[in-house]
């Protein structure tokens, strides 16, 4: 690959806006590499929508001036420019899973691999964002793609939006065309701005991924195609320096924790459009942008991009490491250009229209299109299946074994109280590595998780319907976890036991930090589930919550005072109505990533700390402040760990599935050991 320093000569396209493309690539790929050190490099997409936009809404308007203009023409030019490519990437992306991912993350993978083909990958990832049960989800090789469905649902909007204008006007009313097309556009990019804005404040998880709210940076660039170009000898560059300037604050000073895209979007936004229009093409400043390296990456920005994060999530995989080292960036780097040269010369520029076959019809286009698409589908919906069915046997082989509570096995091992207990007959772990994340210790269909805007709750009910004795499981994930447990206590004793939980809602009159729409859901949800416990005439409540977490506290609370204070006012009430609650304390925190971690090092490389395995927990001292007999507080602390170490394999069984959840074979193991807490709220609660 030779790369000379000379400025290139003056073409048809842009030096400008291919240097747009290559600050907006590099920042891309070096935040995806170095986060810390450029922490908004996540910015180069907003570039590349601004690029888009006014690439692509110039040409319609060339196609329109000349009554060229073709809806299907314009989709098929576009599907012979990019899907070729990302196919070829989408596909070898999918081989590299099955070679060297493990098995517990093809579902999840490989669903993402078919979401990318059919440009939908924003969506499933924003709806992810708001599902609590995958916050945990390791990103995927095809994550980047999410930017790549936004651009083609623009594609495919923007099109049919000109075509109703047109439709509107006769052929003859030139500039009345323009003028309504214009007029769209605008009021396009600031209904999107305006929505985009309220989204960010309101359900920023959903907002980063969403059409929608990014429409507007598509349309800042479409209105540049409006304007006419200042081309000024003097402030033409200097109008583009401030430009990239810009841009290179955006990302220097961004860092993810700002709420974006929103407000804070302009910025990258605003001066990628002073770029477009400057349209510096005279000076040191068009020499500059028009250097060989520079065009030479802008030129195949595209496939830079497409490469480059599959390279940064496989590449671990692949050596058996955890972390990159530097060396392995810098050689993700070069292995990333010299694909995106091979894919660009091979795979782009042939099948361009202008190349192979450039009078190929729409319809052939699509055609074929749509084959390819329903055959990489097909087959890896196959390996999907295939891979869900060797984990699901694999966690119903551990129920069993969980059911029989066998010597030794999971919990057992430490209640036994001896340095090592022995179990000839216990082989290996349980459940597989490949299996222990999907382990929840229940179906969905049979208890259902509550999505983010989710407030009633679900029907769910385990143990014996009628029974005399009823126990309530509420809370958040982290009481929901214990489910396995308490359901097996309820087949043995004859307890009729409802489940109320939702992921990130605790049982407590004090508020957890979420965004607006979650707070909202999880306050109504909250109410509801107090009225259906003071109506349902239960025993015992059973809860627990997440540690660790922040709430919303006023001027003159700490975060400790309004977490206790929460805890106590919803408990007295239930003690109010007569009802006994059992408190089991918050488990402990395992090393990140612990089960690719396990996958790695031993078990002892991948304990924890017992002094920083445990967050701060409000439950503790709540318990201690009430003072009431009827509110007990279940620690399983020394079930978890040693003196010394919290370990993530005790008696066989795997403990942790995510980054703070049991899993549910290890929660059954526990039952046991939770049982007698419950029988003494249960004689406590008779006793009113």
């Amino acid at each position: 690959m030779k790369v000379n320093l000379t400025p290139k000569r003056k073409n048809s396209f842009r030096a400008d806006i291919q240097a747009l493309r290559t600050v907006a690539v590099l920042l891309v790929v070096l935040f995806h590499l170095w986060p810390n050190r450029i922490s908004g490099g996540f910015v180069g997409v907003d570039i590349f929508f601004v690029v888009s936009g006014y690439l692509i809404t110039s040409h319609i308007l060339r196609d329109v001036e000349t009554d060229r203009f073709s809806v299907f023409g314009f989709w098929a030019r576009r599907a012979r420019r990019l899907i070729p490519a990302s196919f070829t990437v989408l596909v070898l992306t999918a081989l590299g899973i099955v070679l060297w991912v493990p098995l517990a993350l093809w579902g999840n993978w490989l669903s993402e691999v078919n979401s990318s083909i059919f440009y939908v990958e924003n969506w499933v990832l924003a709806y992810n964002s708001v599902d609590y049960l995958a916050l945990d989800n390791s990103a995927s090789p095809t994550q980047h793609f999410w930017s790549l469905g936004v651009e083609e649902q623009f594609y495919i909007v923007w099109p049919l939006l000109i075509a109703i204008a047109l439709l509107l006007v006769p052929k003859t009313k030139k500039s009345i065309r323009r003028k309504l097309m214009f007029f769209i556009l605008l009021l396009v990019t600031l209904s999107s701005f305006g929505f985009g804005v309220w989204t960010t404040n309101f359900d920023p998880a959903v907002a980063y991924f969403s059409t929608p709210v990014r429409a507007w940076e598509f349309g800042v660039g479409a209105i540049t195609a409006f304007i006419p170009a200042l081309v000024n000898r003097f402030w033409s560059p200097t109008i583009s320096l401030l430009g990239f300037g810009a841009i290179s604050a955006a990302g220097l000073i961004y860092d993810p924790a700002i709420p974006f895209p929103g407000t804070a979007a302009l910025l990258p936004v605003l001066a990628t459009a002073l770029v477009i229009v400057a349209k510096a093409e005279t000076g040191v400043f068009s020499k500059l942008v028009s250097l060989n390296p520079i065009q030479w990456i802008g030129d195949r920005s595209y496939s830079i991009y497409l490469w480059h994060w599959p390279l940064i999530i496989l590449t671990p995989y692949a050596l058996g490491e955890d972390k990159l080292t530097t060396l392995e960036k810098t050689a993700i780097v070069l292995i990333t250009l010299a694909l995106a040269a091979v894919s660009a010369r091979f795979i782009e520029r042939p099948l361009m229209s202008s190349g192979i076959k450039p009078n190929l019809r729409p319809r052939a286009v699509f055609a074929t299109l749509l084959i390819f698409s329903a055959l990489i589908a097909s087959s890896t919906l196959l390996i999907i299946d295939s891979s869900n069915k060797q984990i699901m046997k694999n966690i119903e082989n551990t129920n069993r074994e969980a059911q029989q509570l066998s010597k030794c096995f999971g919990a057992q091992a430490i209640a036994v109280g001896e340095a090592t207990c022995l179990n000839n007959s216990l082989k290996g772990l349980y459940p597989g590595l490949e299996a222990a994340a999907g382990d929840s210790g229940f179906k969905i269909s049979d208890c259902g998780s509550m999505s983010r805007t989710d407030w009633k709750p679900k029907d769910c009910q385990i143990g014996i319907a009628g029974a005399a004795k009823r126990i309530a499981l509420v809370g958040d994930s982290h009481a929901g976890q214990y489910r396995a447990g308490i359901a097996r206590l309820a087949k043995v004793h004859g307890w009729s036991v409802d489940v109320f939980w939702k992921g990130g809602c605790p049982y407590s009159d004090a508020v957890r930090v979420h965004d607006m729409e979650l707070t909202d859901s999880c306050n109504r949800w909250f109410t509801e589930v107090k009225r259906q416990l003071f109506l349902g005439k239960f025993d015992v409540v059973i809860t627990s919550q997440a540690s660790g977490v922040e709430w919303n506290a006023k001027t003159n609370q700490t975060q400790e005072e309004v977490a206790e204070s929460g805890l106590i006012s919803a408990w007295s009430e239930l003690v109010g109505a007569g009802i006994a609650v059992v408190v089991i304390k918050d488990n402990p925190r395992p090393v990140p990533k612990v089960i690719r971690c396990l996958e790695l090092s031993s078990v002892e490389a991948c304990s924890k700390n017992r002094q920083t395995a445990f967050l701060y927990d409000p439950q503790i001292s709540a318990v201690a402040k009430m003072r009431s007999p009827k509110v007990t507080l279940l620690d399983l602390d020394d079930f978890f760990c040693s003196e010394q170490l919290c370990k993530p394999v005790i008696g066989h069984v795997i403990v942790y599935r995510d980054a703070n959840h049991l899993t549910g074979t290890y929660v059954t193991t526990l039952s046991p050991y939770i049982e007698p807490e419950i029988l003494s709220a249960l004689a406590r609660a008779s006793t009113h």
